[in-house]
């Protein structure tokens, strides 16, 4: 059997922890829709009801949908969204390695998922911002402010896919991430070399 492979039950499995990266991808999809719809959306704008969506004032249902209607795709290839694709390529990957676990090993799937608050790190200390930000758009205490003037996609997409991550790179099944083995070719590097340390990857 090839080193990090699995059962064909165990791969079974782990392919369908790729819904966990789609729900993910779907979290950024609407936090980029409504944060962009918003910002395109005038201040007098109202709903049916004349709520305006003015300084401070609160979202409703009708609102959502306002902002999902002056969404324009254009709008995705503007500077700020450069971490957007970049999280939206990291998600990618993911979902490819754990589609492919035949193709790939088990535990450089799992490593790639327990590194990802390496990559983006942002994503920690914005896990107290997520919450509150989620609840208000469900609750409708949500505004204008909330949207724009915060990071909004950041604040919301990194925390939850760093969760995912780590929910992931606990869930796999299959070899663990070997930290004994890197731990003793980090051992063997300092003495011969950085060859001696691939190798001992292997």
């Amino acid at each position: 059997m090839k080193f990090g492979a699995v059962n064909s039950s165990d791969s079974r499995f782990n392919r369908r922890l790729a819904l966990f990266v789609l729900l993910s991808f779907l979290v950024l999809a609407v936090a980029v829709v409504l944060r962009d719809g918003i910002g395109a959306t005038a201040y007098q704008t109202t709903d049916s009801d004349g709520r305006t969506m003015g300084f401070n004032d609160r979202l409703g249902a009708e609102h959502y949908l306002i902002m999902v209607r002056h969404f324009s795709p254009m709008l995705l290839f503007r500077a700020e969204h450069i971490y957007d694709w970049i999280l939206c390529a990291a998600q990618v990957v993911g979902a490819v390695l754990l589609l492919s676990p035949a193709r790939n090993s088990t535990r450089l799937t799992r490593w790639y998922f327990f590194l990802q608050p390496v990559l983006f790190p942002l994503g920690v200390p914005t896990l107290v911002l997520a919450p509150s930000l989620i609840a208000g758009c469900f609750k409708g205490s949500m505004d204008r402010e909330g949207f724009i003037d915060i990071p909004f996609v950041l604040a919301v997409t990194q925390p939850w896919w760093v969760l995912t991550s780590f929910a992931i790179s606990i869930l796999l099944r299959g070899p663990g991430l070997g930290l004994s083995r890197v731990w003793g070719a980090a051992r063997e590097a300092t003495r011969i070399g950085t060859r001696t340390f691939v190798n001992a990857l292997r």
